[in-house]
């Protein structure tokens, strides 16, 4: 599905204003290192309810996030303003940091496996949580960008310890396998005990959601811009096509003269794009 650039009415002045988390919490240490998940709330939240909640992974190669001016803290990285927008619309939303990938994920411990293993490790803290802020649990989306995206495909199809059920996960100019340019992300030295004993390419299909698809795997919708330099489309248009053959639900949507990160409203320059994809979004949304 192609979607042009056009003028949508979507204020997002406000939603930027307040980017910063109303809560953020230290969700797992690592070497002494904080790790936080930012919580949104809805306008008169009220944590004795139930609320449909929508979980964020933001990207930056997996080695960089993004800490605001007047943050003291990490607080919600460029994905924070969309948290936002969707809590003013009644849900709760969580963005989730995670420890940084070094050495492009060649360094033992902080490779891209390490990342995920931290994302599923907030996922865990907001389903075990989920009382004390009011989060339905049967109601939950995930959505990342880039290489959060990856990782957010990591949570969706990986499988070998930890199962999750989202109603959609939201793919937006995602790296969904590491066989071209993002090939030396995948470690060649590493003690992981799930890559240890790999070759290189298994560990590369081992880490790519592309190839960890399976019966399991939920309902993705995929984003991606067709002019996107950074992360070539045929990632989604290869995602697409693979959940397809397994007969899983799938969507895919092209955006038009759109390039990478089209979706960071207070980093892209195509404002109008970042509206085109808000509006993908709350289409997926019940």
């Amino acid at each position: 599905c192609f979607h042009e650039i056009k003028e949508i009415d979507i204020d997002l002045t406000d939603a930027i204003s307040r980017h910063s988390a109303d809560e953020c919490v230290v969700y797992k240490t690592v070497n002494g290192e904080p790790i936080y998940l930012g919580y949104y709330f809805p306008k008169n939240y009220d944590k004795q309810k139930k609320y449909p909640t929508f979980l964020f992974i933001h990207g930056g190669g997996w080695c960089s996030h993004t800490i605001f001016e007047e943050q003291p803290h990490w607080q919600g990285d460029y994905l924070g303003y969309l948290a936002r927008y969707y809590a003013d619309k009644g849900m709760i939303c969580v963005s989730i940091d995670y420890r940084l990938a070094v050495d492009c994920g060649q360094k033992d411990g902080y490779g891209i496996i390490d990342c995920y293993e931290d994302c599923c490790d907030a996922v865990d803290y907001v389903l075990g949580h989920a009382d004390a802020y009011g989060v339905n649990i049967e109601n939950m989306y995930l959505l990342g960008e880039s290489a959060g995206g990856h990782l957010a495909g990591a949570v969706a199809t990986f499988h070998y310890d930890r199962k999750y059920l989202f109603q959609k996960v939201i793919l937006v100019n995602a790296i969904t396998h590491l066989e071209d340019d993002w090939q030396d992300r995948v470690p060649v030295n590493t003690t992981h005990p799930k890559l240890a004993d790999l070759s290189f390419a298994e560990r590369a299909a081992f880490l790519a959601p592309l190839y960890q698809i399976s019966d399991e795997t939920g309902d993705v919708v995929l984003i991606h811009g067709e002019s996107d330099t950074v992360v070539n489309r045929e990632h989604s248009v290869k995602f697409y096509d693979r959940m397809k053959e397994l007969g899983k639900n799938c969507e895919l949507h092209t955006v038009r003269n759109t390039n990478h990160a089209f979706l960071l409203a207070e980093y892209t320059p195509n404002i109008m794009a970042c509206k085109v994809g808000i509006n993908i979004i709350n289409n997926h949304l019940c």
